[in-house]
């Protein structure tokens, strides 16, 4: 019976939600726009959390303010559109937002400022990810933690983008839910090498059983 509630509000929500939405956006952080009323998660993508911070050259910085900063000097007084991919638990638009002749969703990665978010498919922008690695791009200039590890850390600041999710039961390892097919996308990710406990660690990509995958 619960699950079938979910279900109907799950429908009820995807079907308030256009399947496209045009205008000039507001920026709630690095993967998150408003367009007259409509909340839109960018698809396929995970910036850091607007209270995320990093580290660039032995210095902390807020990650989470640039990559929302970049993002809305994009598409500051521009028109945006954006189209629905999918309804998220939150009642928000999923979709690939366009600006003029860019999609605003591979420009992000592009740049360093958001990563493939691989559970959703991201996996089309794991090329774009590693133009933006090999480059030092943003948060590739540094070292950061991954916003879905971010997100799940109870001690983490409260953040204008996604809510944290619920804490998992203890019985379930930290990160079991990250998974990357092979150690291209686990690279393209920014997430290799991946150690024994460390979210996405598989066997099957530690070759030689040292505890340490995508060497």
């Amino acid at each position: 019976m619960r699950a079938l509630m979910l279900l109907l509000l799950l429908s009820t929500a995807a079907a308030q939600v256009p399947a496209t939405v045009t205008g000039v956006p507001t920026v709630t952080d690095g993967d998150t726009l408003q367009i007259r009323g409509v909340k839109v998660r960018l698809h396929g993508i995970d910036a850091p959390e607007s209270s995320q911070t990093c580290t660039r050259a032995g210095k902390v910085y807020g990650c989470g303010r640039e990559a929302a900063f970049a993002l809305a000097d994009l598409v500051r007084n521009k028109t945006v559109t954006c189209t629905r991919k999918d309804t998220d638990r939150y009642s928000r638009m999923v979709g690939v937002c366009t600006v003029g002749g860019t999609e605003v969703n591979r420009w992000l990665v592009q740049q360093g400022w958001a990563l493939p978010y691989l559970q959703y498919g991201g996996g089309i922008y794991s090329s774009a990810a590693s133009v933006a690695k090999e480059a030092k791009k943003g948060l590739y200039a540094g070292t950061f933690q991954n916003p879905w590890d971010y997100r799940r850390n109870p001690s983490s600041p409260a953040t204008a983008g996604t809510p944290r999710p619920a804490t998992a039961p203890s019985s379930v390892p930290a990160g079991a839910d990250v998974y990357y097919a092979n150690c291209t996308a686990a690279r393209a990710a920014g997430a290799a090498p991946i150690r024994v406990g460390q979210p996405g660690y598989r066997p099957a990509l530690d070759r030689d059983k040292d505890g340490i995958a995508c060497e």
